[in-house]
């Protein structure tokens, strides 16, 4: 791993093999989604205007979002979890607040300086299959 790359939390999450279940993609996982609209507005360190806000879909919607701090490892929140609960309560909108889950390190990842303090102001729109 280069120097200045630091694994974000979908790059922990796709290089873990779990022993109870499998990875499967977006449509299998939610066959009843027919369309879904995730805004994220993330705010701290590493965010610049044009990367501030980012919207997602359910063709390019992965189990966690990554945090934009550079010096973060394992960073971003887990918007899966946010989808399977909405899923199954039949919720259509949602709107909330996450901290980052990461933490800020020295660049071999060695020294753990404390956690990452950005932020993630969260809303998602489900649309289901009748």
């Amino acid at each position: 791993m280069p120097a200045n790359k630091r694994d974000k939390a979908s790059d922990v999450f796709n290089s873990t093999n779990y022993a109870f279940c499998s990875k499967v993609s977006f449509s299998e996982a939610f066959p009843q989604i027919k369309n879904m609209r995730v805004e994220v507005e993330e705010d701290g360190e590493g965010v610049y205007e044009l990367s501030k806000r980012q919207v997602f879909y359910k063709e390019n919607m992965g189990e966690f979002i990554n945090c934009s701090n550079s010096r973060c490892y394992n960073g971003g929140f887990n918007i899966g979890s946010i989808i399977r609960n909405m899923v199954e309560s039949k919720r259509t909108e949602f709107e909330t607040d996450r901290r980052c889950q990461g933490y800020e390190g020295s660049p071999k990842g060695k020294k753990r300086y404390g956690p990452c303090f950005n932020s993630f102001h969260i809303k998602v729109q489900i649309a289901y299959n009748e």
